[in-house]
Parts: C-alpha cells; structure tokens; sequence
C-alpha cells in the first residue's frame, strides 16, 4: 500500500481525492497493525489535507487520529482532535445525528482524562 501511495503522489499530486483517500486508508491500516509511528504523520496530513475535499474521509482520518492520540495518552492534542471532529459531524451531519451526540458525550471522557492526568477515577 505504500507503493501504491508514493506512485499515487508522483503521478497524481499529493492533493489528489485518490493520492488522500490512500493516505487515509495506509494510516489506518499503520495504527491497526501498532505502527503509531508511520501513522501519525500521515494522519495528520491526511486530516489537513483533507479540508473540505471529502468530508467522510476526512472524519474517519479525525477519528483515527484521536484514537492514536488517546492511545499514546496525549490528552491536550486529542482533545483538540475530537473538538474537531465534533465540529466537522455537526456541520455536515446535524448536532442531532446519532454519531454527533456519541462525539459529544466522549468528549467529555477525553477531557476528564485530560484532567486527571490520564486516569478516570470515579466520584
């Protein structure tokens, strides 16, 4: 898939729908297979990238990247990821759609995390 990723930036362009789909797709597949290292910077390319191009795409490079974030117990930048990712869902899918209101409540999780360093602890 990495092949396939370097020719689809050389003949396509970086910004090409493609060339950004499979650079989705490969930082997918590098945080499922614990490679948190390759995925993170294609992530965040890809969810810069992104913009407004594609806007499924661009929230499942969000999610993904959250996940990596929280994964790696950096609280501040996946806060700052699902914030984004809220806004994004609100935006193109209404504040009421099922996932929205999912990212809302979870949300509330990552920032307690944030807080408390990392740990929920119960009341």
């Amino acid at each position: 898939m990495l092949a396939t990723l370097c020719s689809y930036e050389a003949w396509l362009g970086p910004y090409h729908p493609q060339t950004l789909s499979l650079l989705t797709q490969v930082g997918i597949a590098y945080l499922r297979a614990g490679e948190t290292g390759y995925a993170l910077p294609m992530l965040e390319r890809a969810v810069r990238d992104l913009g407004s191009h594609d806007h499924e795409l661009r929230l499942q490079a969000l999610e993904a990247l959250r996940d990596l974030l929280v994964a790696a117990q950096d609280f501040d930048r996946a806060a700052a990821a699902h914030s984004e990712l809220l806004r994004c869902q609100i935006l193109g899918l209404g504040s009421d759609h099922p996932r929205t209101v999912a990212t809302r409540a979870s949300l509330a999780a990552i920032l307690l995390q944030k807080r408390n360093g990392g740990t929920v602890r119960e009341v």
